[in-house]
């Protein structure tokens, strides 16, 4: 277990918008927390797979990914 220290004007804030969303500072801080994280693994996979997909891999999405799948859901229309 660690100890945080914030500035009070966030505190406030924090604690404002958990009496609305009626949860407490723990929850939010750790949902703020998890988020963040997410949002940070999220972004590194992104910039890892940069590139993984080529038009020479997949020549099928030469004309845009909208296009293609736009065809894929036409042809599943009976």
């Amino acid at each position: 277990m660690k100890t945080l220290r914030f500035p009070k004007n966030l505190i406030d804030e924090i604690d404002s918008i958990s009496a609305v969303k009626k949860t407490n500072f723990t929850d939010f801080i750790t949902t703020a927390v998890r988020s963040y994280i997410d949002q940070l693994k999220f972004s590194e996979s992104v910039a890892e797979s940069a590139g993984a997909w080529s038009v020479k891999s997949h020549p099928e999405l030469a004309e845009g990914t909208e296009k293609y799948l736009r065809k894929i859901r036409e042809a599943r229309k009976f």
